[in-house]
């Protein structure tokens, strides 16, 4: 029996008349809200936050009654499972395997089995995972386990010291089944399919040399901050172009020309196609084979080949750009039925996906935008499908999952990181208070964004975006852009394309700034020098002042130190060095405008 719980939706509870009288009693005018009457599909633990708010005891009091209710909502349920049927032993016999001969660290590397005439069985999902690839390299030293990655077995069971990734494999097109794994550590590694009776041992060796020069590997959350495999710093310095992978292909050369100069190092995107206002455009191709002519007629048995490879694509250029892929996974902006697919077919949908991408180095999973607003899903499915995601993923990349009201619980042992919409204008005390809450990496992924659309999300003037990003940094977060001006080629927010504002420069400046830093990588400054403030070490501090416009500031230079002191305009991306040898406290002359920082460099 399915009960009412935050999740349902506002239309399911007032469709049951003793649901209806409860809400009522308690919150008469609500059902004359705009958003009440414009979108039943509102989940009603939110509508019920933002009316009453999130702590009131009558919110949390209203769900408890309806909680003894039952939601008549019929949720989608996990189809009966199908009889499988392996390719025959004579179809295994013929099974050939290629692989190239040498490849470097931090690059997928890619191994193909062709199976003569199984083609049609070998796309189920359950059948492409019974086969494995495993990758060992022996001989290894301390350094080199070190270095391997968290998905690999560095154990020793015959003596020898060695390292070994195993990965499932996944149905390409045709008679092809493919798996990739992500080499990190160089040297001679043997592969192996198992799982498969040919008559040919499906082996391979391929050489591994090491990283190309720039390459640093895929990025984890190591002792509470986000790094390259290589032990670089990463801050996420983000954009989001939703559905940029569903335009023409013009637009999008045109989107990676515009990040190449842009000095992002993130973009969120999703999957699936969107639909939303200023996005109704029909997408070439889905995820999914088509299984008639309507718009939600779909073979879920049947993944589409020529999708994955755009989006593969995508991914592989905007690594070449130094640039994250967010993979969006699930969202609700949908008319298209993927918000809505059985608990089997969210399932097979996610392994492929992982299977494919994880051995990119370039790749972050977030398991939803706006994850409250997928009705059909309760809290017990994300668990589910984040586990997945964790078990398909031996190169471990960072996974979030993104809300419209409340953090999702990023306490949950699969999630890495707080991925956050939110913050508004008090930007780094909820940044203090999402990491002090969770106690993992903060990334605040929607925020508002630099436009001029009607809605009230999307016509931040640039200083104000620019003001969020700044103070997010200074906290220690990550942050991600967003842009929404209106044009007729299209909005940089949902197709891409070219970016209008202002916001983005500044932001590439910014970047430059932590660059700079000495060790790369800003962390909120110790109880006593502010919220204002944060350093790299003990002998680098940078003050940002926002919207403020004093004068002058006094900075403080560490005992026994000497230091270069700078003022920088953020917004004119000027920077003005005003003292060195400076020691003790300084007292540092301001222009009374701003959008400045003064930074303090010890020599």
């Amino acid at each position: 029996m399915n009960h009412f719980s935050p999740q349902s939706t506002l239309g399911a509870v007032l469709s049951v008349p003793q649901a209806r009288a409860l809400l009522q009693h308690g919150i008469p005018w609500l059902t004359d809200l705009q958003v009440a009457v414009e979108h039943p599909e509102f989940p009603i633990g939110g509508l019920l936050g933002i009316t009453l708010g999130w702590d009131n005891p009558a919110r949390a009091e209203l769900l408890a009654e309806l909680a003894e209710l039952e939601d008549p909502t019929l949720l989608p349920v996990r189809r009966a499972a199908r009889p499988l049927a392996a390719p025959t032993l004579e179809q295994q016999a013929r099974a050939r395997l290629s692989a190239p001969v040498s490849a470097r660290c931090y690059e997928p590397v890619e191994v193909t089995v062709t199976i003569p005439g199984a083609g049609a069985l070998l796309r189920d999902v359950e059948i492409a995972g019974s086969v494995t690839l495993t990758a060992t390299l022996v001989d290894v030293d301390a350094a080199d386990v070190e270095s391997a990655g968290p998905g690999a077995d560095t154990g020793d069971t015959t003596g020898d010291s060695r390292i070994r990734t195993s990965v499932r494999v996944f149905y390409r097109r045709g008679d092809e089944l493919a798996a990739r794994f992500l080499p990190e550590v160089s040297g001679h590694w043997r592969l192996r399919v198992d799982g498969i009776a040919a008559v040919a041992p499906l082996e391979a060796e391929v050489d591994v040399h090491p990283a190309g020069i720039g390459e640093h590997g895929p990025v984890r959350v190591v002792a509470g901050h986000f790094a390259h495999a290589d032990g670089l710093p990463f801050t996420p310095l983000g954009t989001t172009a939703y559905a940029w992978i569903h335009q023409g292909a013009d637009m999008r050369r045109r989107t990676l020309e515009t990040l190449a100069s842009s000095g992002f190092n993130k973009l969120r995107m999703c999957i699936f196609p969107k639909h939303y206002d200023y996005n109704h455009a029909d997408p070439e191709s889905v995820p999914f084979r088509s299984a008639g002519p309507g718009e939600r007629e779909w073979d879920w048995d049947a993944f589409d080949a020529d999708f994955f490879d755009r989006l593969e694509q995508c991914v592989r250029e905007l690594g070449h750009l130094g640039i994250i892929a967010d993979l969006i996974l699930f969202h609700p902006y949908d008319r298209w039925g993927f918000a809505e697919m059985t608990p089997d077919v969210d399932d097979a949908y996610l392994r492929h996906v992982v299977r494919r991408l994880a051995a990119f180095p370039n790749v972050w999973w977030s398991m939803a935008n706006e994850y409250e607003l997928l009705t059909t899903k309760r809290l017990s499915d994300w668990d589910r499908l984040g586990r997945i995601v964790v078990e398909e993923d031996p190169v471990g990349h960072p996974i979030g999952v993104h809300n419209i009201f409340e953090p999702f619980d990023a306490s949950a042992d699969w999630v890495s990181h707080v991925s956050f919409q939110g913050g508004g204008y008090e930007m780094g005390r909820k940044v203090d208070e999402l990491r002090n809450r969770f106690g993992k990496p903060v990334v605040i992924d929607e925020y508002g964004y630099e436009g001029n659309l009607e809605h009230e999300w999307g016509n931040l003037t640039a200083e104000e975006e620019l003001r969020r990003f700044w103070e997010g940094i200074i906290r220690g977060a990550g942050m991600t852009h967003g842009e929404t001006y209106f044009h007729e080629e299209g909005i940089w927010w949902a197709h891409g394309g070219v970016l209008r504002g202002e916001s983005w420069k500044r932001i590439a400046f910014l970047r430059r700034l932590i660059q700079e830093a000495p060790r790369g990588r800003l962390l909120p400054a110790p109880p006593g020098l502010g919220m204002k403030t944060a350093v790299d070490g003990d002998d680098y501090m940078l003050t940002y002042f926002g919207g403020a416009q004093p004068y002058r500031s006094a900075v403080t230079v560490p005992q026994g130190r000497t230091a270069a002191i700078d003022v920088i305009d953020t917004w004119n991306m000027t920077i003005e060095q005003v003292a060195t040898g400076a020691s003790g406290s300084v007292e540092v002359a301001l222009p009374s405008r701003p959008w400045m920082a003064v930074r303090v460099r010890c020599d």
